[in-house]
């Protein structure tokens, strides 16, 4: 007699406990970064240092949740596919970025700038990309 467990989590997620923890705990990190810099004042609509931790802490916790995700998919293909989709949300969101900070003072941000938040996109999604290769890969 054990525990029936039919929920929409047991559905749609594949990860191991130890996984789901981290993903969580990244997840809990990115809330809290994102709140903390809200509730200061140090978000605009343009790309700026402040907006480029952002990028790294949502790109870590995005590509985390993917790797979560049940996919049928072997798992080296999985965390590959986890920091593309990093790097595409991370795209989109400098793409909103630019167009924001276009119509609200009618200049372009900084092509270095939004180069450096795509970069911290993917460096997000290589974090998730080697804590799963060494956490979860290592394991089986």
């Amino acid at each position: 007699m054990g525990v029936q467990t039919s929920g929409l989590g047991s559905r749609i997620l594949e990860a191991n406990p130890r996984w789901l923890s981290l993903t969580l705990a990244e997840s809990a990190g990115a809330t809290a970064t994102t709140g903390a810099l809200v509730l200061f004042g140090l978000v605009t609509p343009d790309i700026t240092p402040v907006t480029m931790i952002l990028h790294l802490v949502w790109a870590i916790t995005i590509s985390s949740w993917i790797l979560s995700l049940r996919i049928k998919m072997p798992p080296e293909k999985r965390a590959v596919v986890g920091l593309g989709v990093a790097m595409a949300f991370g795209s989109a969101w400098g793409l909103v970025q630019q167009w924001l900070g276009y119509v609200s003072t009618g200049l372009l941000n900084d092509p270095l700038m939004v180069a450096a938040a795509m970069v911290m996109d993917g460096v997000g999604g290589g974090i998730t990309y080697v804590l799963y290769q060494f956490n979860i890969l290592e394991r089986k």
